[in-house]
């Protein structure tokens, strides 16, 4: 066309323009031939020059022709260099194309297309509408002229359907849309496979993306993917446009899964953002954008799986993807909330301030840069609150819910009522008041709190996720109940937490909070109400919030302080040992999830606090107490003045402290609770429901004090508080009952101190009215009976009048119904009306009280379901009744006593650590007294003299042979029948558990008939169980005393002197190999004679006097000790038994009598001799110890010798240097051949352990350290205090092949001045550990006389070569040391201070 065009010209000019269009038509054919944009160039720079050329003569049509060309050119040279000047010169010259068309002459396809697809460039560059509208009306006009079949029809229907999609982007008109994706569909059918489907796939998967948005239309969501899927089918690895349609794909994937939650889509999405990742390395413009859209998979993933390396790897994406926006990029501020809220995410499930800390952090940076108009500030404002009040509940500061409060306050200006975030903002705001209220305690954020979350809740305010909001109020209204004391409230709250929960899958991280809130409020319901399913479900909603809360979860440590709090009001109803004892390990795993800042820990500590508290109420055990104590003292630490808990921590310390000053006695506590209890009902508002509880608390600590300590201004303070709580519990009040009853006491204390009648009086009618208005039956029922009886006994001491005590007797006897058979406190009620019968006895000389008293004694005595300490103390008031009395039924009373120690022993030795604790609870009197010493005197009073070995043997050095649960009877049971062993010790613990709970206080509700009846099953069971395991080969003796037949075979070596101290008679034993024993009085040997002497003893060795006054102090002891002990036993040694001098003999002392060193008296006057000059003497704790050294024993017949490890450690951490050591150390080297010696750094504990037991023979030079109160943690110091060897790691390892120990150590010999009859200490620990002989010290030993007493001993034992060693010869290779040390002239106490145990 142009070469004809070309023809018709006839000047230059027109020569010109045919040259111009011929060059053009060259550059544009060579073009399309090559691509190459230089050809493309030319032919439209020619084509430019050819219009410049035009003439008017020449014909429209042909100017037509070369603006299209030229337009054609154009657009194609804009696609190679997106010049923005060619589009517009485009659309500029087919624009003018298209003007010069006329009706007659209409464009055709091809300018209308050019136009159309020009205009539709622009539109995505600059967004004009006016171009939007011109791009449709051509392409719709182009479409006109485009039948199906012609080939520009897929373009223009392409270019439709991308106009009408940015048009309805523009507008939202959904007609837009729907025509797009028409557009599309007919487009897609017009081609086949290509670059050109796969991009109208796309485009298609785009639109139907947006109308199922628009309409929540799944089918178009799901066909929009399958579009994609196909599309990136068509775009394989490497092609350019591939990462498009993987963006494409991602997002409608993310879609899908937010509304279907297909864990199918969620594997494809992340894989599709992996790729994606891939796509756009580090340095991509796009790197950013993909690390962002893998962490939001990511995240998306971990909310379904709540797998936490998901999240932290999203967490890792994100942080990234912050490194690659610096400040100033617009999309820092969404990474930064994005980054945020996985830390926040990851803190809520993970637990970990630090990410918490973190995420708030970037809420701030992100809020400064959005500043007030921002559109996402109400995101990030909302989001930065929720997450400081997370924080508050994790730190003590009050900023975080001040400023958690102050943000969404703001949030809720920029949402008004309409606003559809108006809703979730009331329910951030009520929580973070609430959150604020628990930290504070102001009742104007509670109420606040409670009217926005009811605001947020209106049917109205269209609240979707319901759920926070009526979590959070369930919790709030459990606030004000526990402060106001309205059942409605604790009744909406049960309700709403109830609805919440079923809005809430087990999945959704709001379920663990609400469980804890319903379950506590159907706890307190049950504590208003009563009913034991409230109870069960709780329990069942708390264990299955711990399920939910994996270790670090934020409620983890709630939800298990939570279920230890039911736990332990469910063991208050059914008695369920298991439940109190899993109540306290919940509340100490509780405590390791709360760090010391944690504004938990107050409340765990107080709750553990009150749980150990609780068992020892009902168990007794002295070391429940104390760790009760010190967790209160924690919790006082951490709550200062004006802090939420204080009060509460007040209250439980003080209170803890009372009840330790009852059981133990020290002033110093009472003291310190009546100061905490002070200071609590300072705390308690007149109004306040708990002020009554901090009066009573107060009252009784004072009564107690006033008690003590005969201080009428304390019993005058108890009494006013006491009246003040009585008004504030009127008449039909539930505790009113409680509190007249400690009127009564307060009266009653009054009295003791000024026998005024008056008083006695007051204290009998308050008592006389508790009785009457107290529940039949109840714990408290028994209490009013048993106090009022005692009033009523003391009326008759002061008035005579014996009707006083009748009514008293009734009583008692009343207290026995409401404590019938199987109820543990039947046994005191007996105690206590057999005391009130031998009173009546005394009184009136009725034979029928005497009776029916020692009846009700044996009783309680016999009574299995009752705390043993009960049983105790009966049977010593029986011993004492029937020795007064001469009753016939005084050896059974022993023998019952005796039984019970034993058995406490056996039932609770895995239970009470504390030695002293233990032989308090078995019934040890400190003062010297001792069931099994007053049983053989009466033995012996009656002549027969094996019965009092046997029974001296029965009730001392109980723990001995089971310190530290490592050594009891049931080992060799165990070896013999495990099954049988297995069933007696756990009948032993479940017998335990019912019956060494404290008197102090009333026992759980639940002693009901199914109670009673497990009770007496277990008992019964125990009791089969025990006949069962007698039947066994060599067990006929289980559990009962070892026949004098066995014991006599101790004396094989020698004879053994027992030496008996008595408040009825003491006496001397002689236990012989062969003949009867022979008993020895010692009239001047009483009590309080030889504790007198222990007490010189004890004083000497500890204050070091100077040299000669020490000598002449412990002279005139050991001259006592002679006259009152031992010289009537030499002299029938030497006269009766002709035993020869130098013979071995044994002492076993008892009672006080084993702080003295017997083995070391003597008249010390010139000419005499002393015992040292008779006999060589040794000790045993027992003769069934010895009789176990003795066992099996053969003496070492190897040419090798003895195996020998030392010990040697001269400077130990904290203590005064041994330069001796080494000298000793060398000396032992030099005399025994096979020495391994373990100094300076290895001198560890499992160093030292591990050497032992391939040891026969132990030296231990270093310091050792007796522990007064728990033997069993006396130890040898070693290189560190950490490292240090005590007993029972010695004990616990079982020594089989060992022989001798020699102790070169300070104290290890040292017994125990509140316990003396259980001889635990590191020399008879030795041999409870294997070694048949012990050297050992009784005090601090001289660092110089080490090495003299090992170099004599060493000597003497291997004086007939390492090969013909003897262990028995001990105690001869110990005095020849001696004897060195007194030719030395060297002061008593260090000679005398070293002794020998065993054989």
């Amino acid at each position: 066309m142009v070469d004809e065009a070309s023809a018709s010209a006839g000047s230059d000019i027109l020569v010109s323009f045919q040259g111009a269009c011929a060059a053009a038509n060259i550059s544009g054919l060579r073009y399309q031939r090559s691509s190459d944009q230089m050809d493309l160039s030319v032919c439209i720079a020619c084509l430019e020059i050819a219009i410049s050329l035009y003439q008017p003569l020449h014909t429209t049509p042909l100017l037509i022709v070369i603006l299209d060309y030229l337009a054609s050119a154009l657009l194609k040279r804009y696609q190679h260099t997106r010049n923005r000047r060619d589009l517009d010169d485009c659309i500029r010259r087919q624009r003018e194309a298209l003007s010069l068309h006329t009706l007659t002459q209409p464009p055709g396809p091809n300018p209308l297309n050019i136009i159309g697809t020009a205009l539709m460039f622009r539109v995505r560059e600059s967004g004009e509408v006016v171009d939007l509208e011109e791009c449709i009306a051509r392409n719709r006009e182009c479409l006109l002229v485009c039948p199906p079949g012609h080939p520009l029809r897929p373009s223009t229907l392409a270019n439709l359907g991308a106009a009408t999609y940015r048009r309805f982007q523009n507008v939202k008109n959904m007609s837009d849309l729907d025509d797009c994706i028409a557009y599309h569909r007919e487009t897609l059918l017009s081609h086949g496979i290509g670059q050109d489907r796969s991009e109208t796939l796309t485009n298609l998967a785009i639109a139907l993306k947006s109308r199922s948005l628009e309409n929540d239309d799944m089918s178009d969501l799901d066909e929009c993917i399958q579009y994609l899927r196909e599309a990136l089918q068509l775009r394989p690895l490497g092609h350019t446009t591939r990462p498009t349609t993987l963006q494409h794909f991602i997002s409608a994937l993310r879609v899908r899964l937010q509304n279907r939650k297909q864990l199918v889509d969620m594997d494809e999405w992340i894989g599709l953002c992996r790729e994606a990742l891939v796509l756009h390395p580090m340095g991509h413009t796009d790197h950013a954008a993909a690390l962002t859209d893998l962490a939001n998979a990511l995240i998306t993933h971990f909310q379904h799986s709540r797998r936490i390396e998901v999240l932290s790897e999203c967490i890792s994406h994100y942080r990234t993807a912050l490194q690659l926006c610096p400040f100033g990029d617009p999309n820092r501020a969404t990474t930064l909330t994005n980054l945020a809220t996985a830390l926040t995410t990851r803190f809520e499930y993970n637990g970990g301030t630090i990410d918490l800390e973190e995420g708030i952090s970037h809420y701030d940076e992100a809020l400064l840069l959005r500043p007030l108009g921002h559109p996402d500030r109400l995101e990030t404002l909302t989001s930065l609150g929720i997450a400081l009040g997370l924080l508050s509940e994790q730190r003590t500061s009050m900023e975080y819910p001040n400023r958690s409060v102050q943000l969404l306050r703001e949030c809720l200006l920029l949402c008004p009522a309409g606003h559809p975030r108006h809703a979730p903002t009331l329910a951030n705001l009520g929580n973070a008041l609430r959150i604020r209220f628990w930290r504070r305690g102001e009742m104007a954020d509670l109420r606040e709190c409670i009217e926005l979350l009811r605001d947020a809740l209106l049917p109205s305010s269209n609240y979707h996720n319901r759920s926070v909001a009526l979590t959070g109020l369930g919790a709030a209204l459990q606030r004000r109940f526990r402060l106001l004391g309205q059942m409605s409230d604790l009744e909406e709250s049960i309700n709403v937490c109830q609805e919440a929960l079923l809005l809430l899958s087990t999945r959704h991280q709001g379920r663990p909070s609400t469980l804890n809130n319903l379950g506590t409020g159907l706890l307190q319901r049950f504590r208003k109400k009563g009913g034991m399913t409230d109870i069960e479900q709780a329990v069942e909603l708390h264990r299955e919030a711990i399920l939910l809360c994996t270790t670090g979860h934020p409620q983890r440590s709630p939800s298990l302080n939570n279920l230890g709090n039911v736990l332990r009001t469910r063991f208050e109803q059914t008695a369920q040992n298991s439940d109190l004892d899993e109540c306290i390990e919940l509340h100490r795993d509780a405590l390791n999830f709360c760090a010391a800042a944690h504004p938990r820990r107050p409340e765990i500590l107080n709750c553990l606090g009150s749980a150990l508290q609780r068992r020892f109420e009902h168990r007794g055990r002295a070391f429940d107490l104390d760790d009760a104590i010190e967790q209160h003292r924690e919790s006082l630490s951490i709550c200062p003045v004006g802090h939420h808990e204080r009060l509460s921590t007040l209250s439980s310390l003080g209170v803890a402290l009372n009840k330790r000053f009852v059981q133990k006695g020290e002033i110093g506590d009472l003291y310190e609770s009546i100061d905490l209890l002070r200071e609590a009902l300072a705390l308690s508002p007149l109004d306040d429901q708990n002020r009554p509880l901090s009066l009573d608390n107060l009252a009784s600590a004072l009564r107690a004090r006033g008690k003590e300590l005969g201080d009428l201004a304390d019993l005058r303070e108890s009494t006013t508080l006491d009246e003040e709580c009585l008004l504030l519990r009127p008449v039909g009040h539930h505790a009113r009952s409680s509190t007249l009853n400690s009127l009564g006491l307060a009266w009653k204390f009054r009295f003791d101190q000024t026998e005024a009648m008056p008083d006695l009086l007051e204290c009998i009618k308050y008592h006389r009215e508790a009785l009457m208005i107290c529940q039949t039956g109840s714990g408290s029922h028994a209490s009013n009976l048993h106090n009022l009886a005692n009033a009523l006994e003391a009326l008759h001491w002061k008035g005579g009048d014996i009707r006083d005590l009748n009514e008293s007797i009734e009583l008692l006897r009343d207290t026995l119904l409401v404590h019938p058979v199987g109820h543990t406190a039947r046994s005191g009620s007996l105690y206590s009306l057999a005391l009130a019968l031998n009173r009546r006895f005394q009184i009136t000389g009725n034979q029928t009280d005497i009776d029916e008293c020692v009846q009700h004694y044996e009783a309680a005595v016999r009574y299995d379901f009752s705390p043993l300490h009960h049983r105790l103390l009966a049977s010593n008031s029986w011993i004492s009744t029937a020795r007064q009395n001469g009753l016939e039924s005084l050896e059974a009373a022993y023998t019952a006593s005796l039984d019970l120690l034993e058995r406490s022993i056996i039932v609770a030795a895995s239970r009470i650590p504390d030695v002293h604790a233990r032989m308090t609870h078995a019934g040890f009197n400190p003062n010297g007294r001792n069931v099994s010493l007053d049983a053989a005197s009466y033995a012996i009073e009656k002549h027969d003299i094996k019965t009092a070995v046997a029974l001296m043997e029965r009730g001392r050095a109980l723990l001995f042979t089971q310190l530290g649960n490592y050594r009891t009877p049931l080992d060799d049971l165990e070896a013999a029948d495990q099954e049988l062993a297995d069933r007696f010790r756990k009948l032993s613990t479940a017998v335990a558990d019912a019956t060494l709970s404290s008197d102090r206080v009333e026992e759980p509700k639940a002693t009901s008939d199914d109670v009673v009846a497990r009770r007496q099953r277990q008992a019964a069971d125990w009791n089969r169980t025990l006949e069962e395991i007698r039947q066994l080969d060599g067990f006929d003796t289980f559990l009962r005393a070892m026949p004098f037949e066995k014991l006599q075979t101790a004396a094989s070596g020698g004879p053994i002197i027992l030496i008996n101290i008595s408040q009825y008679g003491s006496s001397a034993i002689i236990v012989r190999a062969a003949g009867d024993p022979l008993p020895i009085p010692l009239p001047e040997a009483t009590p309080s004679a030889v504790i007198a002497l222990a007490n010189t003893l004890l004083r000497t060795t500890t204050i070091r006097p100077e040299e000669y006054e020490s000598n002449r102090i412990l002279q005139d002891m050991l001259r006592e000790i002679w006259k009152k002990i031992v010289e009537p036993v030499v002299f029938e040694l030497e006269t009766t038994l002709k035993l020869p001098r130098g013979s071995r003999i044994w002492w076993i002392p008892t009672s006080f009598s084993w702080l003295l060193p017997l083995h070391a008296s003597g008249p010390y006057q010139p000419g005499m001799r002393n015992l040292p000059d008779f006999y060589v003497s040794s000790y045993a704790p027992t003769l069934s110890a010895l009789v176990r050294a003795r066992a099996g024993y053969r003496p070492m017949k190897k040419a090798s010798g003895p195996r020998m490890v030392v010990v040697a450690q001269a400077g130990a951490e904290g203590e005064a240097e041994l330069p001796s050591v080494h000298d000793e150390v060398a000396l032992i080297r030099q005399t025994v051949p096979q020495t391994t010696v373990i100094e300076g750094d290895e001198c560890k504990r499992e160093i030292v352990l591990t050497r032992m037991k391939d040891a026969t023979w132990a030296h231990f030079s270093c310091h050792g350290n007796q522990h007064r109160t728990e033997p069993f943690k006396s130890h040898f110091s070693l290189r560190t205090r950490a490292t240090s060897l005590t007993l029972l790691d010695i004990v616990k390892i079982g020594l089989s092949d060992a022989e001798i120990a020699v102790l070169s150590a300070c104290h290890s010999a040292a017994g125990d001045v509140s316990t003396p009859d259980e001889a635990i200490h590191l020399t008879s620990g030795m041999m409870l550990a294997g070694f048949r002989g012990v050297v050992g010290t009784m005090w601090a030993m001289a660092d110089m006389d080490g090495p003299v007493i090992a170099e004599e001993f060493y000597k003497y034992m291997l004086r007939n070569g390492p090969e013909a060693v003897d262990c028995r010869g001990a105690a001869k290779a110990l005095d020849k040391g001696v004897r060195r040390l007194r030719k030395a002239n060297v002061p008593f106490e260090r000679w005398i201070n070293f002794v020998h145990y065993g054989i």
